[in-house]
């Protein structure tokens, strides 16, 4: 069973003036990495609300809940695009990946999800945030 995690603390209940909350599900089977993507993520753009989890067939079932998904390409059973391809719902989709193939950013963009390659600044969040609110539904 895969780590789920959801931070709904009261500061994070308001969204900043202006800003529409956003529901997001953040899928990486490494549960670091996904930890601090979910809290980069709610520290540069108030208005997420991110909840993660290492089991993308645990995503499978949990996609109606969510505004968009960001999931990594290289996962355990089922990689990034066969889970968008699987998916039931609206949201949005964001494939995250440290993969450097350009196959795996064209596949994502004939599954209609959008594409950005995980790098190891903290600028990265920010461009990833307003990413996800572009897809979100």
């Amino acid at each position: 069973m895969g780590m789920v995690h959801s931070d709904t603390n009261g500061e994070r209940d308001r969204a900043t003036e202006g800003e529409t909350r956003c529901r997001v599900l953040l899928v990486d089977d490494e549960p670091t990495v996904a930890a601090l993507v979910a809290e980069y993520l709610e520290h540069v753009d108030e208005g997420l609300d991110v909840t993660y989890t290492t089991a993308p067939t645990e995503a499978l079932d949990r996609v109606d809940e969510f505004d968009c998904v960001v999931t990594d390409y290289r996962l355990p059973k089922l990689d990034g695009i066969s889970l968008v391809e699987r998916a039931d719902g609206d949201a949005g989709f964001v494939l995250y990946t440290a993969a450097r193939d350009y196959g795996v950013a064209a596949s994502a963009d004939e599954v209609g999800a959008a594409y950005m390659r995980k790098r190891t600044d903290t600028d990265q969040y920010a461009a990833l945030a307003a990413l996800i609110r572009a897809q979100a539904t």
